[in-house]
C-alpha cells in the first residue's frame, strides 16, 4: 500500500501547505480534529446502530461490530439511523472547529466558509460492491472548483477496515466523464488500473483533504464484522460560489425528516444552527445536476 505524505510539519508554513496541496492534489493532517467530539460523535451513531437492531447482541457499542445485513444508502431500513445523525448538533459543529478553519484561512488566503451540508457514511462489511467508486467531488459538489473536500474516520480505520484512498495528482487531469455505477453518489469515473492508490491507516482526529478534481473512492473493508464510520464536510473561500442545494441537509431531496426545520428544532438556539445565515455575501448559483446525490 502507498502511504500518504502526513502535512503536519508544514502546519505553521502556509506557502508550503498550499505548494503541496496543489502538487499532490490532497493533504493528510494527523490529529487536527478534537478527538472527544469525535468520539462522542461515534458513540451516538454507534448508539443509533444498537436502537435499530444493527450491531451485535452483546458486543461492546464502541466497537461497532455488526451481523446484520448491509443496508443500502437511502433505502427505508436506512432512513431512521440517518436522520438522527443528521439531527445530531455535534455531527454538524465539528467541521466549524477553530483550528481546522484556520488551517483553510491559510489555504485559501481568506475568510473561509463550511459548507452546511455534511454527510455521514456507515460503510458495512461484505459490502465493498456498493462502496464509493471512483469520482471526482466536483461532479456532485458544483460551484467553485476550489472547493476543499474533508474526510475524517470516527473512530480508528485501520487499512483493513478501508477508509478513503485516492490517486495523487489525479486533479491535474481536469474534469473526467462520469458515468452510472452503484454506491453512494450513483456515479464513478473510469482510471487506469495500473494506478498506485494511496491511503492510511486512520486515527481518530485524521483529516484527508484534497481537491474537487481528485479521484477518490472507498477502500474495500476486508473485516467480516466491523462497521466503518465516516464524515465529510466541504469548505470554500468565501469570495468564491457554491451550489444553492449545499445550504440544504444530506438528502434533503427526501423531503421530511431531512429539513433543517426538523433537524435542528432542538438546537434552534445554539450557534451551530443556521450559521451560514449570519455570514456576509455568501454567493450561490444554481446547478442543473442533483447535488449531494
Amino acid at each position: 500500500m502507498n502511504y500518504f505524505t502526513e502535512s503536519n510539519d508544514l502546519l505553521d508554513q502556509p506557502g508550503a501547505l498550499r505548494k503541496r496541496l496543489k502538487e499532490d492534489g490532497y493533504l493528510f493532517i494527523r490529529d487536527i480534529l478534537p478527538k472527544e467530539e469525535a468520539l462522542f460523535i461515534r458513540r451516538c451513531i454507534l448508539g443509533f446502530c444498537r436502537e435499530e437492531g444493527w450491531l451485535q447482541e452483546g458486543s461492546a457499542l464502541m466497537d461497532g461490530l455488526t451481523d446484520h445485513e448491509p443496508l443500502v444508502e437511502g433505502s427505508k431500513g436506512w432512513r431512521p439511523v440517518y436522520a438522527k445523525i443528521q439531527a445530531l448538533e455535534a455531527f454538524h459543529r465539528i467541521k466549524l472547529h477553530d483550528q481546522m478553519h484556520r488551517m483553510m484561512e491559510d489555504l485559501f488566503e481568506e475568510p473561509v466558509f463550511a459548507l452546511p451540508m455534511t454527510i455521514a457514511r456507515i460503510a458495512f462489511p461484505n459490502d465493498n460492491e456498493r462502496g464509493t467508486q471512483p469520482h471526482q467531488d466536483w461532479f456532485y459538489v458544483g460551484g467553485s472548483t476550489e472547493t476543499l473536500s474533508c474526510w475524517a474516520p470516527l473512530g480508528d480505520v485501520p487499512s483493513e477496515v478501508g477508509g478513503l484512498k485516492l490517486l495523487k495528482g489525479s486533479h491535474k487531469a481536469g474534469f473526467l466523464s462520469a458515468h452510472t455505477a452503484p454506491g453512494p453518489g450513483g456515479h464513478a469515473v473510469d482510471v487506469d488500473p495500473d494506478l498506485e492508490w494511496f491511503q492510511a491507516d486512520y486515527r481518530l482526529g485524521d483529516v484527508l483533504i484534497f481537491k474537487a478534481l481528485t479521484v477518490h473512492a472507498a477502500a474495500d473493508n476486508h473485516t467480516h464484522d466491523v462497521l466503518r464510520l465516516s464524515i465529510d464536510f466541504r469548505y470554500t473561500g468565501q469570495s468564491h460560489s457554491i451550489v444553492e442545494g449545499w445550504l440544504q441537509p444530506h438528502y434533503n431531496w427526501l423531503g421530511e425528516p431531512f429539513t433543517w426545520d426538523t433537524l435542528d428544532k432542538d438546537w434552534r438556539d445554539s450557534p451551530t444552527a443556521r450559521y451560514w445565515e449570519r455570514l456576509p455575501n455568501i454567493k450561490t448559483k444554481p446547478y442543473e445536476q442533483a447535488v449531494g446525490r
